[in-house]
């Protein structure tokens, strides 16, 4: 698997934790991955619903220059 895929996979994990294991507990995961590489772009995403990731999540990445 390149790079790129792996670090999409990533930040589709993080989000995927956000809304189910730490629901009710937001606070708790935003201690958690503040200084995380994906930070940014992971928070950013929750503004999109969750049929738009797929398009949106490689974008927001992008805007990181982390591929």
């Amino acid at each position: 698997m390149n790079k790129e895929k792996l670090v999409l996979k990533e930040a589709y994990k993080l989000r995927y934790e956000y809304y189910n294991f730490y629901e009710n507990k937001e606070t708790k995961w935003h201690d958690k991955y503040k200084n995380h590489k994906l930070y940014n772009a992971v928070v950013e995403s929750l503004e999109y619903k969750f049929h738009e990731i797929a398009n949106i999540m490689p974008e927001l990445i992008k805007k990181l220059n982390l591929n």
